[in-house]
C-alpha cells in the first residue's frame, strides 16, 4: 500500500474514531441537563503511529482513553454519585465505540486487556459495580 493510500486510510479511521467519540457523548448528553448545547467532540490523531507495532497500538489506546475522559469529563464529579455513574457509562461507551471504529486488532487487544473497562462476557469486568 502506498504512503498516499495509507494516509487516506488513516484519515478515514480518524474521522470514524471522532464520530464514535461524538456518539458516545451524545448518548449520555440528555441524561444530566437539557441546556447542553451539543455533544462534546475531540480529534484523535495517530498518523504518526504504526498500529502493527504493539507499542504504537498501546499509545493510540492511551490517546483514546484520554479523549474519552475529556469528552465525558463534564460528568466527572466525585461528590455526585449520579454524575459519576453517568461519567462511567459515557466513558465505557465512548471508549468502546472508538476502539471498534478504529477496528485494529492490536488496539482491540489493548482494550480487552484493560482491567478498568467492563467488557461483556468477561467475568472479572462484568462484576464491577458503578
Amino acid at each position: 500500500m502506498s504512503s498516499h493510500q495509507t494516509f487516506r486510510v488513516a484519515r478515514y479511521v480518524a474521522a470514524c474514531a471522532i464520530t464514535a467519540l461524538t456518539f458516545g457523548a451524545a448518548a449520555h448528553a440528555g441524561e444530566v441537563s437539557t441546556d447542553v448545547v451539543g455533544p462534546a467532540t475531540t480529534t484523535v490523531h495517530y498518523g504518526d503511529l504504526d498500529l502493527s507495532k504493539q507499542a504504537d497500538a498501546q499509545k493510540l489506546y492511551g490517546r483514546l482513553q484520554r479523549a474519552s475522559d475529556n469528552v465525558c469529563g463534564e460528568y466527572k464529579e466525585l461528590r455526585n454519585l449520579q454524575k459519576m455513574k453517568l461519567y462511567n457509562a459515557c466513558y465505557q461507551d465512548t471508549l468502546a465505540r472508538a476502539v471498534d471504529t478504529v477496528g485494529h486488532a492490536e488496539v482491540k487487544a489493548a482494550y480487552a486487556a484493560d482491567d478498568k473497562v467492563r467488557v461483556a462476557g468477561r467475568s472479572t469486568k462484568s462484576q464491577a459495580s458503578i
